[in-house]
């Protein structure tokens, strides 16, 4: 199983040359109901952004709210064009998530976690 990215660097410092990423979590009332990451290096397995919400958080928009923010994030402090997300292809509330925010699903790959559906979301200039 690949490890989770642990490295983060101080904004508006140069990119070290490892995996590294970008970290926020969703938070309410001080209460953390999700995360979601930036991965700064192309990751062609894993993509370059992944979230997760609480089940007792879901259904309200937050990981939309939290994709659509880092996307932003993405194109600002990256500079990218676009961006791979995947997500598990049974898992219809994330793939709605994504296309919501404009993924173009590329194809479904076969992993080592089951069928995966890579989504590329183009950055809006």
């Amino acid at each position: 199983m690949r490890q989770r990215v642990r490295l983060v660097h101080p904004a508006g410092t140069p990119c070290p040359d490892e995996q590294h990423g970008s970290p926020r979590w969703i938070v309410e009332d001080g209460r953390i109901l999700g995360g979601i990451a930036l991965r700064h290096k192309f990751d062609d397995d894993i993509g370059q952004i992944g979230y997760g919400v609480r089940p007792s958080a879901r259904r309200r928009g937050l990981a939309g709210w939290a994709l659509g923010e880092m996307l932003k994030e993405a194109r600002e402090a990256l500079d990218l064009d676009r961006v791979l997300i995947p997500c598990l292809a049974d898992n219809a509330a994330s793939a709605r998530t994504i296309e919501r925010n404009g993924g173009f699903l590329e194809c479904i790959r076969d992993t080592e976690y089951g069928p995966v559906r890579r989504y590329w979301i183009t950055l809006d200039r």
